[in-house]
């Protein structure tokens, strides 16, 4: 949404009336800092207005809070060392309270790692990575206050959106930060409803022609106005991109109107001030105008602030109010109203979940980031009542779950302009997200239903299916490394549900490496898990705590099969080397669960996520044609669903679409990637992915659910793709077909 903007004035601190009497009582948190040298420079200023602000705030307290900074260079400290002091001081040696930064994502990793031994508070104002943010999701020490580069990608297709009916493509660095713009383009150009001619996304690797992508988007665009968006890591290596890109569009003639896009990356003086570079556009997070700090801050000092000024000071002000919080209510800590329990030591409330109890309340006494509002803040903290805090940066709402990561962030969609001093940034559309949790819209469902209710609701395919006489199952997992847990582990889980539902061992042949319950890393020894917990209210739900390893039959190593021996399994052409195998009718019903990686070309890879081999379109086509059979006698199945779990899945579900009673639900559709889900920290990896969770969770709570139901849920719940549903013509109603078809019981 676009904000309003409204002016906060405050006093200066030279207007401040010192408390003749001094503090009674002085509590010093040391606050460790680990910034490059070069940005320590750049936010000199707000730190210390922060640090002046809080001060001044307590003024008139008779307990107070001060903060201590020890700054660490991170360009040429050795981190992994610098997080193990910190968390291991030795004799005589302060504590160390706080961490604030790094400012690189890459370089959070081990700082996180040994904080979260002591729920030590790492508050990162700039680390963005969307896979760093979601692995630490449900973490209670670890804040992010800048949304991650998912939203980024967000406000990228949303600018191209606004410059009329568009193409969009991207072009990406093949690294940690273009990874998560890779991973989410394309789901946002589907909510956008914006086309992608051609391939749509490509990496770029230094000394990469980009000529035979280009020319795939010319020929398959289907507007004649095209947006490239260009998020690299390097901004160094825009020049090299956007020249071939102006050299490309010179010889294209005027065939189309091109506009391109860069990321945040780009919003650097060496790139702004080069007239070399070809570009548009760009966007970057901000601070909101909303609440005055940027209005504040240049009436301050002279000059517009940078990327993360409001967070450090955002970050700062966070430290000092849960510390005063943690000064008064000691061990007796609520966040959103419920008490601050821990299974595993330090098993007391921390100073992070202090702040959280700062940040969780939306009732108390709203106050603002100034030093009066500050003062206001530290006062009802005093008095045992909530507060509700307004941050530099903008509206401090933090996710419902942890309480640590912020659900809203101002971006500016910006263009560069020439005047007399050189050429300067110039914002032209303010876009807010804030209290946005990027989940699909209201909007995108209701439209989904207003397609498909006219078409399907009354109308159903007649073949004259025969009785269900069985029902066979085929589960596989192509993942064979502890990093890939998950796959693994929701095919142990859709065994397990199947039978629960009245599948014997002889019915489902189950396709899985089998290596992970032994694995080294396993601190579970011979147990796989799909879901953990240690509140006791989620052990009632299907599969939480449980090891779905246990009773399993395995028939295959994965690494003992070659892709044909699907084709045999499938079809029932048993031998020595394949004893196992399906044996349908005419009147079978045949379930299949795929859970693993996929590639943007083909799907379902045949192996791990550097595999370099597609299972194949055709391979899946040509096995449902074969037991489609050549007339009624030969044919080998009643009906058959696929449900697919890997990246661009949606592959398949167009390479089945016109065969006979078969439907295929895809986690994703053949332009996103699918995602991760429930992390254990315990572990060190995903367990499950939540198309594979809410698909048993819903089987367990009602089988006769309808497909359309089952749909809506899965859609609904799966973030970061778009589950699809393909060949329902040739199938039947999705809105009076049941999943009791498959899952009998």
């Amino acid at each position: 949404m676009l904000t309003a903007v409204l002016f906060v004035g405050c006093k200066s601190d030279d207007d401040a009336v010192v408390d003749p009497s001094g503090p009674k009582e002085v509590t010093t948190i040391n606050v460790d800092v680990v910034l490059p040298a070069s940005i320590r420079s750049q936010w000199q200023s707000s730190i210390d207005w922060a640090l002046a602000n809080i001060n001044k705030a307590q003024q008139q307290q008779s307990s107070q809070v001060r903060l201590n900074l020890r700054y660490h260079d991170e360009d040429t400290e050795n981190l992994d060392k610098l997080a193990y002091k910190l968390t291991h001081p030795e004799a005589g040696e302060d504590t160390c309270h706080a961490i604030i930064g790094p400012y690189h994502s890459s370089n959070a990793r081990d700082i996180i790692r040994y904080a979260g031994r002591e729920r030590l508070p790492i508050i990162m104002p700039t680390c963005t990575s969307s896979e760093l943010q979601r692995s630490n999701a449900r973490n209670t020490y670890t804040w992010f206050l800048t949304e991650s580069d998912v939203t980024q990608c967000e406000m990228m297709v949303t600018g191209a959106s606004k410059m009329g009916d568009v193409d969009v493509a991207l072009i990406y660095s093949d690294d940690t930060y273009g990874q998560s713009f890779r991973d989410w383009f394309g789901y946002y150009a589907t909510e956008r409803q914006l086309p992608m001619p051609g391939s749509g996304i490509t990496a770029y690797e230094e000394g990469k022609s980009l000529t035979t992508f280009l020319d795939g988007l010319a020929t398959n665009a289907k507007t004649k106005r095209l947006v490239v968006c260009i998020a690299l890591s390097d901004a160094d290596n825009y020049e090299e991109v956007t020249q071939q890109i102006r050299q490309w569009y010179e010889k294209l003639g005027s065939k189309l109107e091109l506009q391109v896009i860069l990321s945040d990356t780009a919003l650097d003086d060496e790139v702004v001030q080069n007239e070399n570079l070809y570009f548009n556009y760009g966007v970057s997070p901000t601070a909101s105008s909303k609440y005055g700090f940027p209005q504040s801050f240049e009436a301050r000092f002279g000059r517009s602030q940078k990327f993360g000024e409001a967070r450090i000071y955002d970050a700062l002000t966070m430290v000092a109010l849960g510390a005063a919080h943690q000064r008064v209510n000691g061990e007796k800590c609520s966040v959103a109203g419920r008490e601050v329990k821990y299974y595993e030591k330090p098993f007391g409330p921390t100073l992070t979940d202090h702040m959280r109890s700062v940040v969780s309340s939306d009732a108390g006494v709203s106050c603002g980031w100034e030093a009066e509002g500050l003062a206001r803040a530290f006062s009802e903290i005093a008095a045992g009542r909530s507060v509700h805090v307004t941050g530099a940066s903008g509206s401090l709402n933090f996710d419902n779950e942890s309480y640590t990561k912020v659900l809203g962030t101002d971006y500016i969609f910006w263009r560069t302009i020439d005047t007399e001093k050189g050429r300067s940034v110039k914002p032209i559309l303010h876009i807010s997200t804030e209290s946005s949790n990027t989940q699909a819209s209201t909007k995108s469902l209701w439209e989904l239903d207003k397609m498909w209710a006219p078409e399907y609701e009354d109308v159903a395919v007649h073949h004259n299916l025969p009785a269900v006489t069985d029902r066979w199952a085929v589960v596989v997992s192509p993942s064979t490394t502890w990093s890939n847990y998950r796959h693994q582990a929701d095919a142990f889980a859709m065994y397990q549900l199947l039978r629960q539902h009245g599948y014997d061992d002889d019915h489902i042949v189950l396709i899985v490496e089998d290596n992970l319950a032994n694995d080294s890393r396993n601190v579970f020894p011979g147990q796989i898990f799909v879901e953990r917990s240690s509140d006791p209210a989620a052990v009632n739900d299907q599969f939480v705590n449980e090891d779905v390893r246990k009773g399993a039959v395995v028939d295959y190593h994965f690494s003992d099969l070659e892709p044909a021996d699907l084709a045999d399994i499938m079809t029932g052409r048993s031998s020595i080397r394949l004893p196992q195998v399906i044996d349908p009718t005419v009147s079978s019903d045949i379930f299949f669960f795929w859970s693993g990686h996929g590639g943007s070309e083909e799907g379902p890879l045949w192996g791990n996520e550097d595999a370099e081999d597609y299972f194949g379109k055709d391979r899946i086509r040509n096995i449902v044609k074969e037991l489609v059979g050549t007339d009624a006698a030969s044919r080998k199945y009643r009906r058959m669903m696929f449900a697919i779990e890997t990246c661009f899945s949606g592959h398949w579900g167009d390479a089945l679409m016109g065969q006979p009673d078969v439907l295929v639900l895809t986690a994703a559709n053949e332009h996103e990637s699918s995602k991760a889900d429930a992390h254990d920290r315990e572990l060190g990896v995903y367990l499950s992915n939540a198309f594979a969770r809410t698909f048993r969770r819903q089987i367990d709570a009602n089988n006769e659910v309808c497909i359309k139901d089952l749909y809506d849920e899965l859609f609904k719940t799966t973030k970061g793709s778009h589950v699809s549903i393909y060949n329902q013509k040739e199938y039947g109603s999705v809105y009076s077909e049941k999943m009791s078809e498959f899952l009998p019981r």
